[in-house]
């Protein structure tokens, strides 16, 4: 029965499939900032809130 060896050096095109997944991860992630800052949300501003106010996670939780 004919024995199956391993690969002694990675396949070249692992490299290129990481890198490639890297720049995608990147670039996502670049896109994602220049939108959530760029982009001004659809819906209105909540009635029980003043527009200009920027509520916190900590205020919130605490009850004020």
């Amino acid at each position: 029965m004919a024995r199956h060896r391993k690969c002694a050096t990675p396949v070249p095109l692992d490299s290129a499939r990481r890198r490639l997944a890297a720049g995608l991860t990147a670039a996502s992630a670049l896109a994602a900032t220049f939108l959530a800052t760029a982009v001004t949300p659809a819906a209105p501003p909540a009635p029980d809130r003043a527009p200009s106010a920027a509520g916190s996670d900590l205020a919130q939780a605490s009850g004020k």
